[in-house]
């Protein structure tokens, strides 16, 4: 059975044939120097916020996120991570790719495909406690 260390990720050119995951792994977005950038993909995705506070894009709108949120994805949504409050950490799971289905994130545009800075701020009044 396969260990994934931090700092890397399962994809389909690491993964056991055994495996109907696309993809599993852990991302960081930091409040200092934090990118991410918008896309989408042929699966549907999974992710677990382990660890801080953010806002991020998903079918269209904004929506705050926390630890201990699990974000479901749909094949083909655009998402995003728009804003932390908290350096945001958190794990992914890509749930396996369609016949003709193609890896990894998807891009609309070339900038969406760059990422972009992920501004830091204060957590607005409205975030909701829990």
């Amino acid at each position: 059975m396969p260990i994934i260390a931090p700092g890397s990720w399962l994809n389909p050119d690491t993964k056991p044939d055994w495996t109907g995951i696309a993809s599993i792994g852990r991302f960081v977005v930091a409040t200092e120097g934090g990118r991410f950038e918008r896309h989408h993909h042929d699966d549907d995705e999974v992710w677990m916020i382990w660890e801080g506070k953010g806002k991020i894009l998903l079918e269209g709108s904004e929506q705050y996120v926390q630890a201990g949120d699990i974000v479901l994805t749909q094949a083909g949504d655009s998402h995003d991570i728009v804003e932390v409050y908290e350096t945001l950490r958190g794990f992914f799971l890509e749930s396996g790719l369609p016949a003709g289905g193609l890896v990894g994130h998807l891009h609309e545009s070339e900038s969406d495909a760059a990422g972009h800075d992920v501004p830091a701020a204060p957590v607005p009044r409205d975030f909701p406690a829990r």
